[in-house]
Order: structure tokens, then sequence, then C-alpha cells
């Protein structure tokens, strides 16, 4: 039949897909945090929390993009293959972005007490 692919490209496909998971996470994230603001100022009540399980899921996006990086430092430390590159590239801008969220979840979830005038 056909041959088994090489071990290199199994474990960037790993990567990658644990790489998604963890921005996938984030987002879901930051849709909580968008759908937390848009309830505040229909309600006009700023004392609405965020859910904890978008804390939950800020957090495992950030631990979940962390493996990722570590995952890619460990297996390709001394390769040098363009693919590579670009799966660190894209790595780190993830864990930056996933860092960002749960920071922006800590800001959002603070309660706002004055929302609407009147």
């Amino acid at each position: 039949m056909g041959e088994a692919p090489p071990a290199g490209r199994h474990r960037q496909a790993v990567v990658f897909g644990v790489l998604v998971a963890g921005v996938l996470l984030s987002t879901i994230n930051t849709n909580a945090q968008a759908e937390l603001i848009r309830r505040r100022q229909d309600s006009c009540d700023g004392t609405i929390p965020l859910p904890t399980s978008a804390y939950v899921l800020g957090f495992a996006g950030l631990a979940v993009g962390a493996v990722a990086l570590f995952l890619l430092l460990r297996w390709f430390r001394h390769n040098r293959q363009l693919i590579v590159i670009v799966l660190f590239g894209t790595a780190t801008a993830a864990l930056i972005f996933e860092a960002f969220a749960v920071v922006t979840a800590f800001q959002e979830g603070r309660p706002v007490v004055p929302m609407c005038g009147g």
C-alpha cells in the first residue's frame, strides 16, 4: 500500500493541531467577553460578571498554546526547515494572543457600576 508518513511530519501535524486547539479555546473566551459587554450594555447593568467558564477557557487556551510551543522546541530544536520556522512563528504569535485574551478577561470581568445615564 502506501508508506507511513515520516515521524517529523506526524510531529508537525500534532504541534499544528495543538496550536489550533489553543487558539480556538482563547477565541471562545474572547467571544464570551464580547457577549458580556453586549449584555451589560443591553441591560444597563455593569455588575453582570464574566462567567467562570470564560476564565477556564482562557487559561486552558494559554496552557495548550504553551504545550504546543514546548513540543515544537523539544522536537524540532535543531531543525531549520521552513515549515518548522513558520510553525514557531505561528506558535509564538498564538501564545501572545492567548496571553492577551487572559489579561482582557480579567479586565473585562470586573464590574463596571456606572453604565447608563439616568
